[in-house]
C-alpha cells in the first residue's frame, strides 16, 4: 500500500467512526428525558413523599437515605418520640448521593431535623455509577445542577446500551401502571414501606438474603473516591436554616468478614471519619449489623417486625442531639 493509500485508509476510518459517533450521540440525545418503566416506581416513590412534605406546615424530621430507611425506620415512633412530624425521604440507593440529596433539599424547610442513615457506598463510591443511576440520568439529566461529576457523566456515556436507548425511545406502555413490591402502593402517608412482614416474605426474598454477596466497603473505601464534601453540603445548609442533621448507621446483615481485619477497622472508624469531614455522626455501625432472619428481600431491608429495634436504637442514640439543636423562634 502506497504512502497515499494508507493516508486515505486512515483518513476514511476517521471520519467513519466520527460519523458511527455522532449518530451515537444523536440517537442517546434524541430519548433525553423520556419516562422509562424501570425508574417509575423510583419516580413515583418521590412523588408521593414529596407531596407529604408540602402538606406538613410545621417543623418536621426528615428521614434521608436509599432503601434500607425506608424499609428499616419506624416513622411513626420518631414521631412519637420527638414529638414532631416525621417523613421518611428513604427510596433507592441506586440513583446515588446526587438525585438522593436533591430530593431532599426539595423536601426540607427552614427548622427541619434531619436524620440520614446513609447506606456506607454513599460515602465512598463518588466516582461509581451503575444501571440504576443511568436508567434514571437519562430520564432527569443533570450535570453540574445535581453535582455529577464528570467521571460519572462520562462513565453514563460510555456504558449506556443499544437496549437503554431503545427502551427511552419506546417509553411507557399504553396504560403502564407501577406494581410490585416497590412503589407509592406499597408506601404510608409517612414514606414507611408496607407488606414487609416475615409472613409476606416469599422463598425468593429469603435466597435473595441468603446469596447477598459479603461487602468489602473497607477494602474500596478510597479518600479519592469519598463523598464527604456532598454530604457536609447539605448538612450545612439545613443548619444554616435553623435545623440540625445528624448521620447514623444504616441496618446492614451482619457477615463474620466484618469483624476481622480492614473490614473490622471500616466499621470501627467510620464514624471517627465522617465527624474529622464534619459530618455530626452518632453511633455505631457494629450494633446496627443484623442476622439474617431480620431481612425481608435484600441485605438492606429489614422485615416489617424488626424495624422497631432499629428506630429504638436510633432513637437513643439521637435523642441528645436533637435535644440540644435550635429551636425555630
Amino acid at each position: 500500500m502506497t504512502m497515499k493509500r494508507q493516508k486515505r485508509f486512515v483518513l476514511g476510518l476517521v471520519l467513519g467512526l466520527a460519523l458511527v459517533l455522532g449518530v451515537w450521540l444523536v440517537l442517546l440525545a434524541g430519548q433525553l428525558g423520556r419516562p422509562v418503566p424501570n425508574t417509575q416506581w423510583v419516580e413515583q416513590a418521590y412523588a408521593h413523599k414529596l407531596a407529604a412534605a408540602q402538606a406538613i406546615k410545621q417543623p418536621k424530621l426528615v428521614v434521608v437515605a436509599g432503601s434500607a430507611a425506608m424499609f428499616g425506620v419506624d416513622s411513626a415512633q420518631l414521631e412519637q418520640a420527638f414529638g414532631r412530624p416525621v417523613l421518611n425521604m428513604g427510596v433507592n440507593a441506586g440513583i446515588l448521593p446526587p438525585y438522593i440529596q436533591h430530593y431532599a433539599r426539595l423536601a426540607i424547610k427552614p427548622g427541619d431535623w434531619v436524620l440520614l442513615p446513609v447506606e456506607y457506598p454513599m460515602y465512598h463510591e463518588r466516582y461509581s455509577i451503575n444501571q440504576s443511576f443511568i436508567d434514571y440520568w437519562w430520564e432527569h439529566p443533570g450535570f453540574r445542577r445535581l453535582d455529577v461529576n464528570v467521571a460519572q457523566l462520562a462513565q453514563v456515556l460510555w456504558q449506556t446500551s443499544l437496549d437503554r436507548v431503545l427502551t427511552g425511545y419506546r417509553g411507557l406502555p399504553p396504560g403502564f401502571a407501577v406494581s410490585g413490591q416497590y412503589g407509592p402502593q406499597n408506601l404510608d402517608a409517612r414514606g414507611d414501606q408496607l407488606n414487609s412482614q416475615a409472613q409476606q416474605q416469599q422463598v425468593w426474598m429469603r435466597e435473595a438474603v441468603e446469596r447477598s454477596g459479603v461487602q468489602q466497603y473497607g477494602a474500596h473505601a478510597r479518600s479519592w473516591n469519598a463523598n464527604w464534601a456532598g454530604w457536609k453540603a447539605l448538612a450545612d445548609e439545613v443548619t444554616a436554616a435553623g435545623g440540625c442533621a445528624v448521620f447514623v448507621p444504616p441496618p446492614m446483615l451482619d457477615r463474620e468478614a466484618y469483624h476481622q481485619g480492614q473490614e473490622l477497622r471500616y466499621y470501627q472508624t467510620l464514624p471517627e471519619q465522617a465527624r474529622a469531614h464534619g459530618l455530626n455522626f452518632v453511633g455505631s455501625p457494629l450494633q446496627t449489623l443484623y442476622p439474617t432472619e431480620r431481612f425481608f428481600d435484600t441485605n438492606y431491608h429489614l422485615k416489617a417486625e424488626y424495624r422497631t429495634l432499629y428506630t429504638e436504637q436510633l432513637v437513643a442514640w439521637v435523642r441528645p442531639v436533637f435535644s440540644a439543636c435550635h429551636q425555630p423562634g
